[in-house]
């Protein structure tokens, strides 16, 4: 459907063209001093939202993109418009409603989010319609976005926040949290013609600048349609009582000093700083699992899904502890033509898809959960096989016939068979028996198995991390505990 039949649907619901700087400016405050300025001194805790575009190259053959130059710029609020401009004439240019500590728009870098923004796609005139009517009915069932963004076959919808979320870690996963199910209410039947396959996008999701090129080369347009900001309890409200989020949980961040988390968290000090095991909760896996993700998207992607099966190979790529972003990139390359054969009346296209799924390379998505990874993916993924026992109880029953096993049969699985241990053989045994005895320390897994306590120490440090001894949303990093603060609520 053209952008003309949308445009005429919006206007006939009273909204209005406004410019990519009136969107902007109402989304990050501009002229209020909530953003940096260029030269601005430091130490005033000010954050920035990121653009990123691509410039230069050519098309070849097969119409893709090549040897083009990707720049990334921070959006300062005196210079927000140049830059702006200087981006509108990229072949591909994105930002979205985060600021951002630094230059970089990673998860670890995330400051505030300042809108929340949605992609609704397989528009035309009849479920555009049936959005806005659904958002203006007495009993709407989402609310009605500020601003509604043409950008070629889709929409986007920005929600504009009356007050910018601060994004620590545990903020993130419930705005996470609320954004997918507030997707689900907006994808149906009647709003979509892809309903059957909703786009479950996380909140650090870059969306093609206001102003700046569609994919097929038109121009991105904004239009006004509500006044109204929101507050996060408000798009909560949307949300049926079981899908609402525990908004009570507001976040504040306090570190620890080494010399003060030894007196606080013994426990942990003890596993990770003594024992030198690494502090993020997660385990690195072989990077078979990633090959295994390869073949999977080769298998089983669908049209709705493919921008976010790169992005789960960035994830399974981090977790599998490959941090060259040049073989992660290749790969996503190469996954390009079958991308677009899934589809060829929308090809994938090798712009920026396979660019902002890389921002997904980043260590602070190594605990993302595989049930999400399903989620926005579209691919089942297979869990691991305990026969309906919670994992305690299935190492407890595996455990016992372990113990049967040496006792009544004679058998000793970690036995060698009189071969002296290598160093891989070492590795190996440490950590199954690490693996399969969770609760062991080192000095248990060096008794049990024959071998010293640094033998141990040296091969379960870097693969298996702890966070025990913690509070609940804690972590460790660059010498510090940090730790979630649940702020007293306001009489």
């Amino acid at each position: 459907m053209s952008g003309l039949s949308l445009e005429s649907v919006l206007l006939e619901y009273g909204a209005s063209e406004v410019s990519a700087m009136d969107v902007y400016s109402d989304i990050f405050q501009l002229g209020y001093g909530f953003i940096q300025t260029e030269g601005e001194p430091g130490g005033l805790h000010k954050a920035n939202p990121i653009i990123l575009g691509s410039f230069g190259g050519h098309y070849d053959s097969d119409g893709k993109l090549v040897g083009d130059r990707r720049r990334r710029r921070i959006l300062l609020e005196d210079t927000f418009e140049e830059t702006l401009a200087e981006f509108r004439d990229a072949n591909w240019a994105i930002t979205n409603g985060l600021t951002y500590w630094g230059r970089a728009n990673t998860a670890d870098a995330q400051s505030k989010m300042c809108a929340m923004i949605f992609d609704l796609d397989g528009q035309d005139d009849g479920t555009l319609t049936a959005f806005l009517y659904n958002c203006r009915s007495d009993y709407p069932v989402y609310p009605e976005p500020n601003y509604i963004i043409l950008s070629g076959h889709n929409v986007h919808l920005y929600y504009v926040l009356e007050e910018p979320a601060d994004l620590y870690p545990n903020t993130k996963s419930l705005l996470k949290d609320m954004k997918y199910h507030l997707t689900d209410r907006m994808w149906n039947k009647y709003t979509s013609r892809e309903w059957e396959h909703p786009q479950h996008q996380g909140i650090n999701q870059g969306f093609r600048v206001i102003g700046g090129k569609t994919k097929d080369g038109g121009t991105v347009r904004a239009f006004r349609v509500n006044t109204h900001p929101f507050s996060l309890e408000e798009l909560n409200d949307f949300l049926p009582p079981e899908q609402q989020v525990d908004l009570s949980k507001k976040w504040r961040e306090t570190r620890y000093t080494l010399e003060q988390a030894k007196e606080r968290f013994p426990e942990w000090y003890e596993k990770v700083i003594v024992n030198g095991g690494r502090a993020d909760g997660s385990w690195d896996a072989k990077e078979d699992l990633y090959n295994w993700w390869l073949r999977k998207i080769r298998a089983g992607a669908t049209f709705s899904h493919r921008y976010f099966c790169l992005m789960a190979l960035a994830i399974y790529a981090v977790k599998c502890g490959i941090t060259d972003r040049e073989r992660v990139k290749a790969d996503m390359d190469s996954l390009v033509p079958f991308l677009d054969s899934v589809d060829t009346e929308h090809p994938f296209g090798n712009d920026h898809e396979v660019e902002n799924a890389l921002e997904c390379l980043d260590l602070r998505y190594k605990k993302f959960p595989i049930k999400d990874l399903e989620r926005i993916s579209g691919i089942a993924i297979p869990k691991n096989k305990r026969n309906y026992r919670k994992q305690p109880q299935h190492m407890e029953y595996l455990n016992g016939l372990r113990k049967m096993r040496r006792d009544v049969l004679g058998e000793n699985e970690y036995e060698n068979s009189g071969r002296p241990k290598g160093s891989g053989e070492k590795r190996e045994l440490i950590r199954s028996y690490a693996r399969e005895h969770p609760d062991a320390n080192h000095s248990d897994i060096a008794k049990a198995l024959g071998v010293s306590r640094s033998t141990v120490i040296k091969w379960l440090r870097d693969w298996k991390c702890d966070t025990d001894g913690l509070p609940d949303g804690a972590w460790y990093e660059g010498g510090h505990i940090h730790v979630d603060m649940t702020e007293p609520k306001a009489d």
